[in-house]
């Protein structure tokens, strides 16, 4: 029975997709040339499709990927709320001074 349970988290290991090597280069955050040189040295799974690399990339890895994704898109749409409540405010600052610019050029208009 432990034999098969090990078989089977191999087999959930195993699991991932074929990518191109760019795109496993970005996934892993890594360069190409690094990529490479995992590559040839036998540290990362891959296979040559005519001329072109595909690495294999764990399941794991890709939802550790997309986990960042999810995080980086929350922190623009917060990003982005921030940026409209400034753009508001700064339109209500520009709405207060030409108030307070008529209201100068009004005092000083009587003072005189």
């Amino acid at each position: 029975m432990a034999i098969k349970l090990k078989n089977n988290q191999k087999i959930k290991e195993e699991l991932g997709n074929w990518v191109k090597l760019n795109d496993a280069a970005q996934i892993l955050q890594v360069s190409e040339i690094t990529l490479r040189r995992k590559i040839k040295s036998g540290q990362i799974k891959s296979e040559l499709r005519d001329g072109k690399y595909f690495v294999h990339i764990k399941e794991s890895q890709l939802k550790e990927k997309k986990n960042d994704i999810i995080n980086f898109e929350k922190y623009l749409n917060e990003k982005e709320i921030e940026i409209k409540n400034l753009k508001t405010q700064l339109y209500d600052q520009k709405i207060l001074i030409d108030a307070l610019e008529e209201k100068l050029t009004f005092l000083l208009k009587k003072s005189l």
